[in-house]
């Protein structure tokens, strides 16, 4: 009887053993990286009809008010109205190229913003153009490398991609470290 139940139990630790290379190790899951999805939507309809009026007023008073077009771009965005915010954008560019003493920090960045309606309309490389257009203007904007860096990986532009994220480390570590993964493929 003894020797019975010794086999069970050594049995059990041989499959213990075994199995200890299947327990999994808990790592951190890759963010997914969807090029809108950190526009917040606006819960209070007044507040949307509000900034809404203000910037109409504005862009009527001055339809090149670059500013203006920008701002309403941006709260098009946040409400799902892309179209709409992609004519505002295309507009506040022709506008600030006419002026040339516009802040080009700013100007990258609605260059970055169309980068982002136009990737998600699958035009990903007029997304890189713009977002290419934004560092030559700023060649600091950590944002334009992060989103050029994605579109890159994206398209398969393994060694352009890689000089992206080089750069994003130098300028902001903590975003470029992390993991991104578009649907289902982990980049």
């Amino acid at each position: 009887m003894r020797n019975q139940s010794k086999r069970p139990l050594s049995w059990m630790v041989l499959c213990l053993f075994s199995l200890s290379g299947c327990i999994p190790v808990y790592m951190t899951a890759p963010e997914h990286y969807k090029p809108l999805s950190y526009f917040r939507t606006l819960d209070d309809a007044g507040e949307y009809q509000e900034r809404l009026a203000k910037y109409n007023l504005a862009i009527d008073a001055n339809s090149g008010d670059v500013d203006a077009l920008f701002g309403r771009a941006v709260l098009y965005m946040g409400v799902g109205r892309y179209t709409a915010a992609k004519e505002d954008l295309d507009q506040a560019i022709q506008q600030a190229e006419k002026q040339p003493d516009y802040n080009s920090t700013r100007l990258a960045s609605i260059y970055v913003h169309r980068g982002l309606l136009r990737w998600d309309n699958e035009q990903v490389d007029l997304a890189i153009a713009d977002y290419s257009e934004a560092i030559e203007l700023k060649p600091d904007d950590w944002e334009a490398y992060f989103h050029r860096w994605l579109a890159y990986q994206f398209q398969g532009e393994e060694e352009k991609a890689k000089r992206d994220r080089e750069r994003g480390k130098e300028l902001m570590p903590n975003v470029f470290e992390k993991e991104y993964s578009f649907t289902d493929r982990i980049i």
